[in-house]
């Protein structure tokens, strides 16, 4: 009897031997005594491939094409709209000098063109008012007035006083031209990109 009690009272029971038994696995264990699941990770999985050699050099060719395309065309936009403004402002410059003179009858302005130095001049008498100096993508290609060679002036009806004529505005490389016309009787100032009928025999 009393080595059956000793054996007994020597013995330890637990309902649960093991802590991790009986419940449910946390995510990357096995559920056995603790020990972390292996899990398979695949080889090519999260890494980029790249690009090939020859991935890279169709990139580098059509970006190539597209500049060569792209910047030729954005020159000339620029140029273009450089020469129409231009001859946009000196016809209104034209403009207010026939305004001054039919304003005031005894103040005679008069505009001047200078062809070599391609800028012009709102001058009266010997005193020069303003000068107006073209963009460097435009040339003053040629002033065509009948009697006083390179000045325009009005009378106090508003009559250009050599009767009219075309100043004649183009870019640097000549790809465009701009006519600033005023007529001869009415003296009214307009901007073409065509030269003015006369020019035809029309």
């Amino acid at each position: 009897m009393r080595g059956r009690f000793s054996e007994r009272a020597g013995r330890k029971s637990y309902s649960n031997p093991l802590p991790g038994a009986g419940l449910p696995c946390a995510a990357g264990h096995s559920g056995l005594g603790g020990r972390p699941g292996r899990r398979k990770v695949s080889s090519g999985a999260g890494i980029s491939p790249g690009y090939s050699l020859v991935e890279l050099l169709l990139v580098v060719g059509i970006s190539f094409l597209v500049l060569v395309v792209v910047i030729p065309a954005y020159k000339n936009t620029n140029t273009h709209r450089a020469l129409f403004m231009a001859a946009r402002q000196m016809a209104q410059d034209i403009r207010a000098c026939q305004q001054e003179n039919m304003c005031a009858p005894g103040m005679s302005v008069e505009i001047v063109f200078d062809v070599v130095g391609d800028c012009y001049y709102l001058a009266s008498g010997v005193k020069t008012l303003r000068k107006v100096v073209l963009p460097a993508e435009v040339d003053l290609a040629a002033v065509r007035f009948s009697d006083l060679g390179n000045a325009l002036s009005f009378n106090s009806s508003g009559v250009p006083r050599p009767g009219g004529g075309t100043v004649t505005l183009k870019s640097r490389d000549e790809s465009s031209f701009y006519y600033v016309i005023v007529a001869p009787v009415t003296g009214r100032v307009r901007v073409s990109p065509t030269p003015p009928a006369s020019w035809y025999g029309g």
